[in-house]
C-alpha cells in the first residue's frame, strides 16, 4: 500500500512538474515583455509624478512635443547649435551630453545594424555573428568597425577588424540579431533558404 501511494505521489509530482514547466515555457516571454513594459511605463510616470496614474506619461508627451515644435519654428538650428556648443563645454554635462547626443543621431541613421556579417576571429575555424557599423572608423590601418552583441544581452563590443575577416550573411539583421542574443539556441533562416522554398 505504502508503496502504491509513494508511485503515486511520484507520478503526481512529476505532473505537476511538467505542468508547472510548460506554462513556464509557453507564458514567460510574454509575461517578461508585459513586465518590462510596465517598469518602462512606470519609470516614464514617475518622471513627472502626479496622482492619476498615466498623467505623467501624456504631460510628458506633450511637454516633448511642445518643445519639438518651439525648436523647429522658434528657436531655429542656429540658437540650438549655440546653445549645445556652451553645453558642450562644461567639463562632465558636456561628456554626458554629447555622449547621448551622438546616440540619438547615430540612431536615426538608416544603417544601424542593418549588416550583418561573420567575422573570422584568431583562432582558426572560429568565428562571431557581428553587424558593421562603420566603414571608414577613424582608426589606422585598413580596417571596419563591427558591433558583436553578448548572448542573453543587449551589451556588446565593438571590434576593429580587416575586411578581408568579415563576410556578409544572407539573413535578415532582425534574425541574425535574435540569433546572437539567445545564444543561437533559436532556429535562424538565411534570405537564401526562403528563397529556396
Amino acid at each position: 500500500m505504502r508503496a502504491r501511494l509513494s508511485i503515486l505521489l511520484r507520478e503526481a509530482a512529476s505532473s505537476l512538474l511538467s505542468y508547472f514547466l510548460r506554462g513556464l515555457f509557453l507564458f514567460l516571454p510574454a509575461l517578461a515583455t508585459i513586465y518590462v513594459l510596465w517598469v518602462i511605463l512606470r519609470w516614464l510616470d514617475n518622471i513627472l509624478p502626479t496622482d492619476l496614474p498615466g498623467l505623467g506619461i501624456l504631460l510628458l508627451i506633450t511637454a516633448l512635443t511642445v518643445l519639438g515644435y518651439i525648436g523647429t519654428h522658434w528657436l531655429g538650428p542656429t540658437l540650438i547649435a549655440s546653445v549645445e556648443e556652451r553645453i558642450k563645454k562644461i567639463p562632465v554635462v558636456g561628456f554626458i551630453y554629447s555622449s547621448v547626443r551622438e546616440l540619438v543621431e547615430g540612431s536615426k541613421r538608416a544603417n544601424k545594424f542593418d549588416r550583418p556579417v561573420l567575422v573570422r576571429l584568431e583562432p582558426e575555424g572560429v568565428y562571431q555573428i557581428g553587424f558593421i557599423t562603420h566603414e571608414n572608423p577613424p582608426v589606422p590601418h585598413d580596417l571596419i568597425a563591427v558591433y558583436t552583441p553578448y548572448a542573453f544581452s543587449f551589451m556588446g563590443n565593438v571590434v576593429f577588424v580587416p575586411k578581408n575577416r568579415v563576410e556578409p550573411l544572407s539573413m535578415k539583421a532582425a534574425e541574425a540579431l535574435r540569433f546572437v542574443l539567445s545564444g543561437a539556441i533559436i532556429s535562424a533562416e538565411s534570405s537564401d533558404d526562403k528563397h529556396d522554398t
